[in-house]
C-alpha cells in the first residue's frame, strides 16, 4: 500500500505526456509472496471526479491502480457489483457503456453481480453487458447464487499471481428479486448468498491457495462464512468499513472490507502468502479515500491506462452534454431524499421524504393528465430516488439523476385492503440491511401508524381525498413498472388486477410535470404520522376509558432534509387540548423523525384525536370512548352526584322507610304518603 503525495488529476489529460517506461522488479519464486488486491463497490457510474462529494472519479481510481501495480506487479483489481445502474446522467443516458469501457481499461479481474446489473433485465445483462467477458463488460461477472438464468453466470474465477492460485467466488444479495423489476428476471431465483459462496469455495478449494469472496451484500465478519474463505469484499449497503473476525484454528482471522460507494474509496488488501507452508501468514486491509487516491496520479504521469480512462470520461461527457444541458424548468423549492444524518441525503430510505412524495404526485398527475389511464393514488419507492432536486434551473441531466432507471409508468387496480397491505409492507425484516422502505404518496393520501403493534397490523387509519379508505372498494394506483410489479417487496401491488402500462418513461413524465408545475410546493402536510396511545385510558380492546389519563406519542412529524421543520404540535381530544415541542433529532432507518408526547384526560363523548403542527401537518384519528366521565365538574343529566347528595339520599330512604312503618302501624298511611312525596321532591 504505497503512500503517495497529493497531486491534481488535471495533470492526466487526453493528450497526456509520452508514456514513460515503468520499472518492474523481477520477483523470483521466493517463499514469501505479497499479493495486493484492490477493489471498489457500488460505483454506479460515477465517472467524474467530484470534490464536493469526495468522489475520486474513475480516472483517479485508474491512477491508484496503476501506481500500486508499479510497486507490486502481483496486484489484482476487482469490483463488488452495482458498477452500473442507478447512475448519474453522463453514464446512464449512454446505458452505462462508458463505465464498462473505463473498467475494461483499468483491467478488472472479476466482479460480483450487483442487483443493479439486473435493472435492464437478464437478457440485457447476459447479452449487451455479458457475464462471461464477451460483451461490453470484458471481465467475468460472478453469481454463484443466481439460479435459472440462461446463460448462467459463473460462480468463481481463478487467476495465477506468480504461481499463487487465487480463487474469486461471487454472489449477489439474495434480496435481488425484490429489488429489480420481476418482469426482467422471469424464472430466475436468488438463493442464500453466503451459503452459495461457501459451497463454491468448497468446490474450488483443492485448486487454489487463496479464496476471496466478492459478495454484493452487507456481509459482516460474524456471518457464517466457511474457513475456506480468507477475505470478503462486501457491498450493497454503501458503507465504509473494515472488520476482522475472531481467531480461526489454522487460519488467519476472516477480514471483511467494504469500500463505501461512488468511487469514494478503494479497498486495498495485502495478503502475505508462504509458499513453503502453503498458507497465508498475514492480512492487512484498509480503505483508501479520495485524497490519497488522487495523490497517486503524481506517480504515474502520462500513464497510458490513466490517459485511456480519462479519454473515455471526456467522450462520455461530450456525448451526453447536448441533451443534458437542456433546461426543463425552473423550480422555486428544493426537494430532498431521506437522511440518517445531517446532509446525508439518500441514506435513509425508510423515512418519508419531500422528493419521494413529489415523484408520487407526478406519477398520479401524469396518468391523469397525459394518458387515458386515470388513477386515484400515486406511489413511488424510495430506492428509485437517486439524487436531490435543488431550487433553480432544472436541466434534463438534473431530472434524470433523480430517477435514472428508465422505468415506464402504468396503473394497477387494487382494493383498499390491498393498499393497506402495501403500506404494511414498508416494514421489512427488522434485522435486515434496510428495515423499512418508505412509499412516496400523492398529496391526496394520508395514513397513521403505530409501531408498537405487530408487523402487518401497524397502519391504523388511511384517508384518500380526505375520506376514510373503503377496504372493499377498488382504487387505481399509478406508479413505475418496477414498483407495480412488486419491486422492493411490495407484493400487494402486484396482486392487483388490470395492470396497464402507459409506455411513458419516468424521466419524460417527470420533466413534463416539472414544466407544468414550476411552482411545485413541498408537501408540508405529511402523508404518514406515527400515533401510539398508552396509559390507563387504553382498554384491552383499544377503546379509550373516559376519565383516565391518555399519553399520546407522536412521530414522523418532520422531514429529514433541508425542508422547514415544525417546532410545536397541538393535540385535541374532545374538549381537551395540549401543546408540545417537536424534537427534530434525526432518527435513522425508520420514519420516526419529529417526535412529541402529550398527556390528556379522556373526556366522555370524544370521537377523534386531532393534531396540527406549525409546519402544516394535520391529521385526525377516529377513537371510541367507553364509559362516562365521573369527576367533580358540573355535568348534564344525573350521572354525576355529589357526595352530599348521596348521603342525603341514604338518609331520605331511611326516613321514608320509617314513615311507612309508622303509618302502617298507626293507620295514617294517606297523610304519610303526602309527606314522602314532599321529601322526594328535594332530590328531583
Amino acid at each position: 500500500m504505497k503512500r503517495l503525495s497529493r497531486t491534481a488529476l488535471a495533470v492526466v489529460t487526453a493528450t497526456g505526456l509520452g508514456l514513460g517506461a515503468l520499472t518492474v522488479p523481477a520477483y523470483a519464486q521466493e517463499n514469501t509472496v505479497e499479493l495486493n488486491i484492490l477493489g471498489i463497490t457500488d460505483f454506479h457510474g460515477h465517472l467524474a471526479q467530484n470534490d464536493r462529494d469526495q468522489e475520486a472519479g474513475i480516472a483517479g481510481i485508474a491512477c491508484y491502480a496503476e501506481a500500486e501495480r508499479a510497486e507490486n506487479p502481483l496486484t489484482s483489481f476487482v469490483t463488488v457489483g452495482d458498477n452500473i445502474g442507478g447512475s448519474p446522467f453522463v453514464s446512464s443516458i449512454l446505458k452505462d457503456t462508458p463505465t464498462l469501457s473505463a473498467l475494461n481499461a483499468i483491467g478488472v479481474d472479476a466482479s460480483a453481480l450487483g442487483n443493479h446489473e439486473f435493472d435492464r433485465g437478464y437478457s440485457d445483462l447476459t447479452g449487451r453487458v455479458s457475464v462471461d467477458g464477451t460483451g461490453e463488460a470484458q471481465f467475468p461477472y460472478l453469481g454463484a447464487n443466481v439460479v435459472g438464468g440462461v446463460p448462467a453466470p459463473a460462480g468463481s474465477e481463478i487467476m495465477d499471481l506468480d504461481g499463487v492460485k487465487v480463487g474469486y467466488v461471487g454472489a449477489v444479495t439474495e434480496e435481488t428479486a425484490t429489488l429489480v423489476s420481476p418482469a426482467g428476471i422471469p424464472g430466475i431465483t436468488f438463493t442464500d448468498d453466503i451459503a452459495s459462496l461457501n459451497a463454491e469455495a468448497a468446490r474450488i478449494a483443492g485448486d487454489v491457495d487463496v479464496v476471496i469472496a466478492l459478495v454484493h451484500s452487507g456481509a459482516s465478519a460474524n456471518d457464517a462464512f466457511s474457513n475456506d474463505i480468507d477475505v470478503v469484499f462486501a457491498g450493497h449497503t454503501h458503507q465504509n468499513r473494515v472488520e476482522t473476525g475472531p481467531a480461526r484454528e489454522g487460519k488467519q482471522p476472516l477480514v471483511v472490507i467494504q469500500g463505501w460507494e461512488y468511487g469514494k474509496a478503494v479497498s486495498d488488501v495485502e495478503i502475505t502468502f508462504d509458499r513453503a507452508a502453503g498458507e497465508i501468514t498475514n492480512i492487512e486491509a484498509r480503505n483508501v479515500l479520495a485524497d490519497e487516491i488522487l495523490a497517486a496520479c503524481d506517480s504515474v504521469p502520462g500513464n497510458a491506462v490513466v490517459a485511456a480512462v480519462q479519454n473515455i470520461v471526456t467522450a462520455a461527457v461530450d456525448a451526453s452534454a447536448e441533451a443534458g444541458n437542456e433546461v426543463v424548468t425552473t423550480i422555486e423549492n428544493s426537494f430532498y431524499r431521506g437522511a440518517n444524518e445531517e446532509g446525508g441525503y439518500g441514506g435513509n430510505r425508510g423515512v418519508e421524504s419531500s422528493l419521494n412524495n413529489l415523484l408520487a404526485e407526478a406519477g398520479l398527475w401524469g396518468m391523469n393528465e397525459l394518458t387515458a389511464l386515470s388513477a386515484d393514488i400515486g406511489v413511488m419507492n424510495a430506492g428509485g430516488v437517486r439524487a436531490d432536486l435543488a431550487a433553480g434551473p432544472v436541466t434534463f441531466a438534473d431530472a434524470y439523476a433523480v430517477q435514472p432507471f428508465g422505468n415506464t409508468y402504468g396503473v394497477v387496480d387494487i382494493t383498499g385492503a390491498q393498499f393497506k397491505e402495501a403500506l404494511e409492507q414498508q416494514w421489512k425484516q427488522p434485522t435486515g440491511e434496510r428495515p423499512r422502505l418508505a412509499l412516496g404518496l400523492s398529496n391526496n393520501v394520508q395514513y397513521s401508524y403505530d409501531e408498537t403493534r405487530p408487523a402487518g397490523d401497524r397502519v391504523t387509519h388511511i384517508t384518500v381525498n380526505g375520506e376514510p379508505i373503503d377496504l372493499s372498494a377498488t382504487y387505481r394506483v399509478a406508479g413505475a413498472s418496477f414498483l407495480l410489479s412488486g419491486g422492493d417487496g411490495f407484493t400487494a401491488l402486484a396482486a392487483g388486477s388490470d395492470m396497464l402500462d402507459s409506455g411513458m418513461v419516468d424521466i419524460d413524465l417527470f420533466n413534463r410535470y416539472l414544466a407544468a408545475h414550476p411552482g411545485a410546493e413541498i408537501r408540508n402536510n405529511h402523508s404518514s404520522v406515527g400515533i401510539s396511545l398508552e396509559g390507563g385510558a387504553v382498554a384491552e380492546d383499544g377503546s379509550l376509558i373516559a376519565g383516565e389519563d391518555l399519553t399520546i406519542n407522536l412521530s414522523s412529524l418532520s422531514y429529514t432534509g433541508g425542508e422547514a421543520k415544525p417546532t410545536t404540535v397541538t393535540v385535541t381530544l374532545g374538549d381537551q387540548e395540549a401543546d408540545a415541542d417537536v424534537d427534530n433529532t434525526l432518527l435513522p432507518q425508520y420514519d420516526n423523525t419529529g417526535t412529541a408526547t402529550v398527556t390528556l384526560t379522556v373526556p366522555a363523548g370524544a370521537t377523534e384525536i386531532s393534531l396540527a403542527t406549525d409546519a402544516g401537518t394535520t391529521f385526525t384519528l377516529p377513537v371510541t370512548v367507553a364509559g362516562e366521565l365521573v369527576d367533580d365538574q358540573p355535568s348534564t343529566g344525573s350521572s354525576t352526584l355529589e357526595l352530599v347528595g348521596i348521603a342525603g339520599i341514604i338518609a331520605a330512604v331511611a326516613g321514608i322507610a320509617g314513615f311507612i312503618f309508622n303509618a302502617v302501624m298507626g293507620g295514617a298511611l294517606p297523610a304519610t304518603l303526602a309527606q314522602i312525596q314532599a321529601l322526594a321532591g328535594q332530590f328531583m
